[in-house]
């Protein structure tokens, strides 16, 4: 990242479903796997459950973020959205003004973007629109990285990155041995001063576990070798020591696997904020970013500190950021 630049991540906003459903709950809809016992012992508790499309999560999401900084909606000049679930990036029947396209026309209804309805819906007039997928869990953070390069390039006032994702009725809860749960989450980037820095961003990808459920014990083999050597790029690419950074904000997959990548790479358990992964479950793309501003807001961190933020997204990408608060 270019260290003089003036980007900054300006706020962050996300909401989750009221409705909470148990593990047990879970098991008997034969939306686990594993049993609620094994769940339970890798460190999740409850799963939120929305009632509502991701187009309207991501539509209260952005306007309430938007509002909270007092943003005019015509000063935004891109919005990136980073759905992760397919049937996320859609506007689903029932869910528009129009009609849901049927007959000879029916095929139309997989062009219903919901890019491109947030931006009507929103007054986003003047915002270029991106759709981002096939990156899974490093979605948001790999939009926020694309909405700087962006800003670098180009004399935009605002960015927005939005990541928002709903679970289909009746599809499993429980991804390779983590439980997920609906959410919304979405990051303004502006060139204000006050805001966080994104310091450094590395990725890596490798297309041989393109294949999750054929490749899944590879994929399980390689997951902590691949997070400890793209963290230490990370670390490498940032000139900081591993005592620099206050905290390390991670996905919220299982507490078992934070434990192993613990040792791992040295970073001691204490510094890995795991207090979310009980209450909020996995929720996809959105964890990092709502992970890092309960920190903010919960005290854990102050001005000046860097923390380190590290997902992972069947495809299969690592991905990691050092921000600086």
């Amino acid at each position: 990242m270019n260290p003089s630049s003036s980007i900054r991540i300006h706020g962050i906003h996300y909401t989750l479903p009221e409705r909470q459903v148990g593990l047990e709950q879970l098991s008997a809809e034969g939306r686990l796997v594993s049993t609620p016992e094994t769940m339970r012992d890798f460190g999740f508790g409850d799963c939120r459950v929305s009632n509502v499309p991701a187009t309207q999560l991501a539509s209260a999401t952005l306007k309430a973020l938007l509002e909270r900084h007092g943003v005019d909606p015509l000063e935004v000049g891109l919005l990136i959205n980073a759905s992760v679930l397919p049937t996320s990036s859609l506007v689903p029947r029932g869910e528009s003004l129009a009609e849901f396209p049927t007959g000879d026309n029916a095929h139309l209804g997989l062009f219903r973007f919901s890019s491109t309805r947030l931006q009507d819906e929103l007054g986003l007039s003047n915002a270029r629109t991106v759709g981002l997928s096939e990156l899974g869990c490093v979605s948001l953070s790999h939009a926020v990285w694309l909405a700087h390069a962006v800003m670098e390039m180009e004399d935009l006032k605002y960015a927005l990155c939005v990541n928002a994702d709903v679970f289909p009725d009746g599809i499993k809860r429980e991804v390779v041995y983590n439980v997920c749960s609906d959410s919304a989450c979405a990051v303004l980037l502006s060139r204000n001063p006050e805001g966080l820095r994104l310091k450094t961003y590395h990725t890596l990808t490798r297309g041989y576990y393109w294949d999750p459920d054929g490749h899944q014990n590879e994929l399980l083999a390689a997951y902590f070798p691949t997070g400890k050597r793209v963290l230490e790029k990370t670390f490498k690419a940032s000139g900081l020591a591993r005592e620099e950074i206050k905290l390390l904000i991670p996905h919220n997959v299982s507490l078992r696997s934070w434990e192993i990548l613990s040792k791992f790479t040295g970073i001691p358990l204490e510094k890995i904020y795991t207090e979310n992964i009980r209450p909020k479950g996995h929720s996809v793309a959105a964890d990092n970013w709502i992970n890092l501003k309960d920190v903010i807001d919960r005290g854990l961190v102050k001005k000046g500190d860097h923390v380190m933020m590290f997902s992972f997204g069947l495809g299969a990408h690592w991905g990691c950021s050092i921000v600086q608060i």
